[in-house]
């Protein structure tokens, strides 16, 4: 009888549906990685730093340094003035269209209205041989994949689908090591203004060629400013 009952049991195992099991994650669809590539124009200043040009809310252009190791975009204080664009209680500020020459537009960027010490260093003493009016960090740039060949006048950028996580600032607040360098940046400016600081250079747009139509009225040709030498007036 025990044997029995045993095999019954065995039996409405073998009948009873199988446990549910976890189903495997779906794998996500392969993405699409690189979208479009731009040639940006650039040149080497004299501290060998790659400067590009930017136009900001359509304004500009201005000289902005390449930094791979800059954080996020900063904009100088100067240059934020005479855009209207102002910063929030924590130095940040909105740019509606940042536009690097050779195409490649940025929405709506966050970054940082301060002008570094670095930049402010060099433009006091003319290191550049260019003024620098900014800096183009991680949050910009993370989001192209670059190719530099010195050899050449321009670099490859080419679109990503990555958007960059927001950069958490480690330093906050007035005071201790990052005051100390805003400090040498004063001094730095105040021995470029001893020395004689050197004259900056005309920001210009670079030289193109192409053709510009106007929309004009027809001349009616009974008008008074009928030329002379072409006959009579017809009529």
């Amino acid at each position: 009888m025990k044997f029995l009952w045993c095999c019954g049991g065995l039996a409405l195992l073998a009948l009873a549906p199988p446990l549910r099991a976890d189903e495997p994650k779906k794998a996500d669809p392969p993405q699409k990685i690189e979208t479009k590539a731009y040639q940006i124009p650039y040149r080497l200043t004299d501290t060998q730093h790659v400067l590009v040009r930017a136009k900001i809310n359509g304004k500009g252009p201005y000289n902005f340094i390449v930094d791979t190791g800059a954080p996020l975009l900063f904009v100088s204080a100067e240059v934020c003035k005479k855009l209207g664009v102002a910063a929030d209680k924590k130095g940040w500020g909105v740019f509606d269209r940042f536009e690097v020459e050779g195409g490649v537009v940025e929405m709506k960027v966050k970054g940082r209205v301060e002008t570094p010490f670095q930049l402010k260093s060099m433009n006091a003493l003319g290191l550049a041989g260019a003024e620098l009016h900014g800096i183009i960090g991680f949050d910009i740039l993370a989001k192209y994949r670059m190719e530099l060949d010195f050899t050449r006048d321009t670099m490859g950028w080419t679109r990503l689908n990555f958007v960059p996580p927001p950069v958490v600032p480690i330093m906050g607040g007035k005071g201790g090591a990052s005051a100390g360098l805003e400090a040498l940046g004063t001094l730095m400016k105040m021995v470029g203004w001893m020395l004689g600081e050197a004259p900056k250079p005309d920001i210009s747009p670079r030289g193109f060629l192409g053709v510009e139509l106007e929309e004009r009225a027809a001349r009616s040709p009974l008008s008074p400013s009928w030329p002379r030498g072409r006959g009579p007036r017809p009529g």
